[in-house]
C-alpha cells in the first residue's frame, strides 16, 4: 500500500487526517508532521525524516502539502530524491486526502497524484442560492 504523507504549517496536518478519518476510517500507513513557528527549515527537515520512517514507502509515498513554496513543500522538495518513488502535491484539502487514502491501492504512484491533484480541483466550488422564481404574471 502507498504511503500517505502530510505536512503543513501549524497543526492543519494532523486535523486533516483526523477529519479524513472521521469520514472513511482509521488508515493505516500515514503520516504526518508539522511545521511550528520557531523552527528552522533543518528542524523540520529531521522531524519529516523520523515520521516518514515510520511508513512502509516500497510501493511510493505521496506527500501532500499546504502551499507551494512554503518551508514544507521547500522541505519536502529537496528530500524527494531520498525516495525511490515519490510524489508531492500542493493545495491539500479534505477531498484530495480522501481521495488519496481510498484510491492509493487502485493506480500506480503517478497516476494516483493526477487523480488526486484532479479531486482537489473539483473539490473547491463556490455555491450560488438559487434565485427566487418570478412570475410576470403577477
Amino acid at each position: 500500500m502507498k504511503a500517505v504523507f502530510v505536512c503543513m504549517h501549524g497543526n492543519a496536518a494532523r486535523e486533516l487526517i483526523q477529519s479524513a478519518e472521521m469520514i472513511c476510517g482509521e488508515q493505516e500507513n500515514v503520516g504526518y508532521t508539522f511545521f511550528d513557528v520557531g523552527e528552522t527549515p533543518e528542524d523540520l527537515a529531521v522531524k519529516m525524516e523520523h515520521e516518514v520512517a515510520k511508513l512502509n514507502v516500497d510501493e511510493g509515498i505521496l506527500f501532500l502539502t499546504d502551499l507551494k513554496g512554503g518551508t514544507p513543500f521547500n522541505v519536502l522538495v529537496r528530500n524527494l530524491d531520498k525516495f525511490m518513488q515519490a510524489e508531492l502535491l500542493t493545495g491539500a484539502n479534505i477531498p484530495m486526502l480522501l481521495e488519496a487514502l481510498i484510491s492509493r491501492g487502485l493506480f500506480s504512484l503517478t497516476d494516483l497524484a493526477n487523480q488526486v491533484l484532479e479531486t482537489g480541483k473539483t473539490g473547491i466550488y463556490r455555491y450560488e442560492a438559487p434565485k427566487e422564481f418570478e412570475d410576470d404574471d403577477f
